[in-house]
């Protein structure tokens, strides 16, 4: 029983070293820290003041949806939505091919004017995110529908804002330093 123990700590040695896992030990050894992908040069959204750093500016949505597009495909661990009217949302990463998205984040009756949440196994260049209900919504009396058979209520989507929309992932420190 007690050779089985010295195999296991060796077995484990012989994995991390290898060559297929020189990244787990880039990470082991080399200082990680978070830093935000949509403040760097190349990036696009929807409204650039959502990416601008200053959460005293306040960018709006074009209907109903937001984009944010990386220049390359990032690894992504962390959404942060600052100052937000969003009640209701879908966050969606782009995958490979076209017209391909995976939904990677639901939030429901939402009351804070931030959003944050981490993630995981998201490698993407393009976020959107599908929002269905703001505080500036309006209820609309019912009106008569034929196909339904029955009165149905309307609601009126408000123009949803965002003051700061961050998209954070690991980079070495040494990186960090030299991103302007």
């Amino acid at each position: 029983m007690r050779r089985y123990l010295y195999i296991l700590p060796v077995l484990c040695a012989v994995v991390a070293f290898s060559g297929c896992q020189s990244k787990v030990v880039q990470m082991l050894f080399e200082p990680q820290e978070f830093y935000n992908y949509a403040v760097t040069e190349g990036v696009t959204c929807t409204s650039p003041e959502m990416i601008d750093g200053d959460v005293q500016t306040k960018g709006y949505a074009d209907g109903r949806w937001i984009h944010l597009n990386l220049p390359a495909q990032k690894a992504i661990h962390r959404i942060a939505i600052r100052g937000t009217n969003i009640i209701n949302c879908m966050i969606y990463e782009k995958l490979e091919g076209e017209g391909h998205w995976r939904a990677i984040l639901q939030v429901q009756n939402n009351d804070s004017p931030v959003i944050e949440a981490r993630v995981s196994g998201v490698v993407t260049d393009t976020i959107r995110i599908y929002i269905s209900g703001t505080t500036e919504d309006e209820k609309k009396a019912g009106e008569w529908d034929p196909r339904r058979g029955g009165i149905v209520a309307y609601t009126v989507l408000g123009k949803a804002f965002i003051h700061e929309l961050e998209v954070y992932g690991f980079v070495s420190k040494e990186k960090t330093e030299a991103v302007p």
